[in-house]
């Protein structure tokens, strides 16, 4: 009897230990099964849980190089792991008042659109500010690099929507883009500007910034409404932006919306690293900067801070105006920044996104180089005669 009891008792534990052994060796094939098919954003687990993938940031629409290729993307993802030490001010000198008040003027529900140009872009601008007007988004704000263009919004009667980038804003090349004589749309210097006036005004208290290109033809009213809408939906979302690629993986920069106010520690470190990066390696455009700023954060789909638009209703000019995959969707905005220059106005013309704003911005102009003009023949004479400048 005994012997039967020890038989029954030794079968059950071999059979115990025949289903452990089974489930472990299928858990560990599921495990590995998984890890292969599921991409780095879809994984359960919040620390793998990425947004982008870290191993592929290339820039197919961009015009410019990309730095991407010579970095290690098979690396462990660190908490505010930078590649450099950063410096993240707590807080910055106060904003003129006449830009605070400026900016109030044009704020609606607690957001505000802003865009950044130099003189020689002021045709573009013209033109950006008349889709703008026809989507019914008549409150927007210039930041106006040199104070000719400033001048020139204000003879046109736009005081009230222009203001001049202050001096201690600029990082650097202060002189040499206050005295451009060239368009900078295209320049890698304005894609540092716009970051410098990013990070101001990252700092502002209860102001959420969209900023957009002069390159970015709004097509329907409630835009703005409807970005801010997706700002604030989540109280986690500090950054929309425009994709660039398809999958998802590259950010463009010529639409970004983020939220101002004390909680946007990680937006304020982005944009720090991000101005770090283009004053190290200067040839790198805002976007190439702000996309090789995101390989060390963590970019969770559920908890991030950045939320993507999608393409179809943002597209970009390649998907736009060449790939023609939109299928009669007409989208919110349109962005032609696949050509450069005389090019890309030639394509808005073509695409009837070019408003008849020529002859009036031309006599603006004549009328602006007159005063200037002027104005320079007074000072030399004021030179030239020092007793009754002194009186």
């Amino acid at each position: 009897m005994q012997l039967v009891q020890l038989c029954t008792y030794g079968a059950a534990i071999g059979f115990l230990l025949f289903v452990s052994l089974a489930y472990h060796i299928s858990s560990n094939g599921r495990t590995s099964n998984k890890a292969v098919a599921e991409a780095d954003y879809l994984v359960n687990d919040p620390s793998q849980q990425q947004f982008f993938e870290n191993k592929n940031l290339s820039t197919p629409y961009c015009n410019c190089s990309s730095p991407f290729s010579s970095l290690n993307y098979n690396q462990t993802l660190v908490e505010h792991g930078e590649y450099a030490p950063l410096f993240v001010p707590e807080s910055l000198q106060s904003m003129p008042l006449d830009i605070l008040d400026k900016i109030a003027a044009n704020t609606i529900d607690d957001s505000v659109i802003v865009t950044v140009a130099n003189y020689p872009m002021r045709k573009e601008l013209y033109n950006w500010m008349e889709w703008m007007r026809e989507a019914q988004e008549e409150n927007f704000l210039v930041f106006c690099i040199d104070p000719k263009l400033y001048f020139h919004l204000v003879v046109a009667g736009h005081e009230e929507k222009a203001v001049i980038v202050p001096d201690d804003w600029f990082v650097s090349d202060l002189e040499l883009m206050r005295n451009s004589t060239t368009p900078l749309l295209d320049s890698v210097r304005l894609s540092h500007m716009k970051t410098w006036i990013l990070q101001q005004l990252a700092y502002l208290k209860d102001t959420h910034t969209m900023m957009l290109d002069v390159n970015q033809v709004i097509l329907r009213p409630r835009t703005r409404e409807y970005i801010q809408t997706l700002l604030n939906m989540r109280p986690d979302t500090h950054l929309i932006a425009t994709q660039d690629s398809s999958d998802q993986h590259v950010l463009n920069t010529g639409l970004t919306m983020i939220r101002g106010g004390d909680s946007s520690k990680q937006l304020k470190r982005l944009l720090a690293n991000t101005i770090q990066i283009q004053e190290s390696q200067q040839h790198l455009h805002q976007q190439e900067a702000l996309n090789l700023a995101m390989v060390q954060m963590e970019l969770n789909v559920k908890t991030g801070i950045i939320v993507l638009l999608d393409m179809i209703h943002f597209p970009n000019g390649h998907q736009y105006f060449e790939s023609k995959r939109l299928k009669g969707i007409e989208p919110f905005i349109v962005h032609a920044n696949h050509k450069t220059g005389e090019s890309r106005i030639k394509l808005l013309q073509e695409h009837q996104f070019w408003k008849p704003i020529d002859d009036r911005v031309d006599g603006i102009s004549r009328q602006v180089d007159e005063i200037y003009a002027k104005r320079k023949q007074y000072l030399d004479k004021l030179k030239g005669e020092p007793d009754q400048a002194i009186s």
